[in-house]
C-alpha cells in the first residue's frame, strides 16, 4: 500500500519531478506503509519525511491500482494499491527531505515544484493519469 498526499495552496499543486536513468516525469509526493502503521500514520509521517511539511488536516479522496515500476521504467507484473489524500491544512515550506534527499545521485533526482492546478492535465509525463482525472472530476464539484 503507498499513500498519496494532494498538497494545494494559492492555485497550485505540489509536485514531486523525478529525473531516473534518463525518464523525466512528475508524481505527486507520498510513500509505502511501514510495518504496524495506518494509512493515516503513514501519510503524517511521509509529509513530514518527503516535504518536511506538518500536516493538519486532510480528506481521503480516492483509492486507485497502480502499475509498478522498476527503477529503470519497465513495468513489473503486478499493482501497488493507492491511497490519495487532499491536504487540507499544514505548516511550513515544503523540502526535500527523507529517504529522497539521501537517495540523490547524477541517476536519481527529486525536486519539489509548485504547478498551476489548472495546467496539471498538460503535463505530459505527470503520473498516474488516473489520480489526475480523479482530482481534476474532484475539484470541478
Amino acid at each position: 500500500m503507498r499513500v498519496v498526499g494532494i498538497i494545494i495552496k494559492d492555485s497550485k499543486v505540489l509536485l514531486m519531478h523525478r529525473k531516473r536513468h534518463g525518464d523525466d516525469f512528475y508524481v505527486f509526493p507520498g510513500g509505502r506503509l511501514e510495518d504496524d502503521e495506518t494509512v493515516e500514520q503513514a501519510l503524517v509521517r511521509e509529509m513530514k519525511e518527503e516535504v518536511s511539511l506538518d500536516i493538519i488536516n486532510f480528506k481521503k479522496l480516492f483509492q486507485l491500482k497502480n502499475q509498478l515500476k522498476d527503477e529503470y521504467g519497465g513495468y513489473y507484473p503486478g499493482y501497488s494499491e493507492e491511497e490519495y489524500f487532499l491536504i487540507e491544512s499544514f505548516l511550513g515550506d515544503p523540502v526535500l527531505g527523507g529517504p529522497e534527499k539521501e537517495k540523490m545521485n547524477d541517476q536519481n533526482q527529486y525536486y519539489l515544484e509548485w504547478t498551476d492546478l489548472s495546467k496539471i492535465n498538460q503535463i505530459e509525463s505527470l503520473y498516474p493519469k488516473e489520480a489526475i482525472n480523479k482530482l481534476l472530476e474532484y475539484l470541478q464539484r
